[in-house]
């Protein structure tokens, strides 16, 4: 319990650390925004009469001098308005709408790298600790070189061309995949897929159930332990399990309501919930290209630290300790120096989830992807400063709240780690 206080202590003094950092980063993002030698409206007003154009530019307040500007932009930042696109296919949407519109895409497109890297990678750096200077060692390493020394638009462009070109040329024209443009199938004009963007409100009470759900399965978990280590006169232990699944009902009830209206935005998830079969496979299709290439990109890094961290951990004491005492090879690998060795590598896996899903702009390039990072890339080209600013606090976010992550999974991962 003492440790669960310590914890819950240390990431609120993380939390409060936290926001000097993002003001920061508001300020640097803003005045580097409006430096950029780009009138956001010039490609926009071509053939306007000058008076119009004049108009747009004091509705949008970029009429004002530059103090003036940014005080405005501070406030409405922190009350949730982050203003709206200037220009390109969000023209007129307003950035939070636009962000949560093209980020769930984005997390589509990562899913698998999260899921299967971690594994792939792990697996191989310990058996190329175990197989030191052999064979599986020698090719594992050659493997990790190669995915860390090409770049990632060169292995996307290598795949597009392998799929698109010479596996369609090898099957005599049959086997033919539309792999250049990402979710372009056409359907019928009924889609059931909600357009509705759901008001920030409705937005931020969701985030509080999904936190009072976390809060709610901690308590039966909680519960579970107590019940093992309590006396059978105790029912303290039933209080927890019964207020944990009454939270867990109250938490989940209204969010089922908000995802019957609104949906939730992740295309393969909606696709499901609204019968879309057709919506799924076209998805699925064209995520397991993009899917592939930050995968072999990704894999590099961690199977490099997997493997160092491991063979520093095999040549610790209680591991020749256990070899001495017979313990089979496999239990020592799998259950006293894999979790030991975990603990530098699972910093980089976290950290890698959040790289993949600011660093996916070259890949969402390449295969004309709408996500989170060609929505950024074409704000910056466009001038469109609202929507850089929005993106850049998303992302200052999304890499501030990973380590948060982090250094709760090192508690989990290595129970020694108490944080004061």
């Amino acid at each position: 319990m003492k440790k669960s206080t310590n914890m819950v202590k240390y990431l609120i003094k993380r939390i409060l650390t936290m926001i000097p950092m993002l003001f920061t980063v508001l300020i640097i993002t803003w005045i580097l925004a409006n430096a950029m030698a780009i009138n956001p409206l010039q490609g926009e007003v071509t053939g306007w009469d000058m008076q119009i154009y004049y108009d747009e530019m004091a509705r949008l307040g970029l009429d004002q001098p530059l103090f003036i500007q940014f005080i405005k932009y501070i406030q409405d930042f922190f009350t949730g308005n982050w203003g709206e696109s200037y220009s390109g296919k969000f023209e007129g949407w307003l950035v939070t709408d636009i962000i949560i519109t093209v980020l769930p895409r984005t997390l589509e497109m990562i899913v698998l790298p999260i899921f299967i890297i971690p594994i792939i990678a792990v697996k191989l750096g310990s058996i190329s600790a175990k197989n030191r200077k052999k064979k599986k060692d020698i090719l594992v390493r050659s493997i990790a070189v190669i995915g860390a020394g090409f770049p990632s638009f060169w292995i996307a462009i290598l795949l597009q061309f392998l799929i698109g070109r010479v596996l369609l040329e090898t099957t005599y024209f049959q086997f033919d995949i539309d792999i250049l443009n990402a979710n372009n199938v056409e359907l019928a004009a009924n889609v059931p897929f909600p357009d509705i963007i759901p008001p920030q409100s409705s937005l931020l009470v969701m985030v509080m159930l999904f936190f009072l759900i976390i809060g709610g399965i901690y308590l039966i978990y909680r519960g579970n332990r107590l019940k093992k280590q309590a006396q059978p006169a105790t029912k303290k232990y039933l209080f927890m399990l019964i207020s944990g699944i009454l939270i867990c009902i109250v938490g989940i009830v209204p969010i089922m309501f908000f995802i019957n209206t609104y949906g939730t935005k992740f295309r393969l998830l909606d696709s499901i919930i609204f019968n879309e079969p057709l919506y799924f496979w076209d998805t699925i299709g064209h995520l397991l290209l993009p899917g592939l290439a930050m995968t072999f990109i990704s894999l590099a890094a961690i199977t490099r630290q997997t493997r160092s961290s491991m063979l520093d951990v095999l040549n610790q004491d209680y591991i020749r300790t256990a070899r001495a005492k017979g313990v089979p090879e496999k239990v020592i690998i799998n259950k006293h120096a894999l979790r030991n060795a975990l603990l530098p590598t699972s910093n980089l896996i976290i950290g890698g989830t959040a790289s993949a899903l600011l660093g996916s702009l070259f890949i969402e390039r390449i295969f004309d992807y709408p996500g989170f990072g060609d929505t950024f890339f074409t704000s910056i080209i466009s001038g469109n400063i609202s929507l850089i600013n929005g993106c850049v606090m998303v992302a200052t976010i999304i890499l501030l709240s990973s380590n948060l992550i982090a250094d709760v999974m090192y508690t989990i991962i290595d129970p020694r780690i108490i944080y004061t």
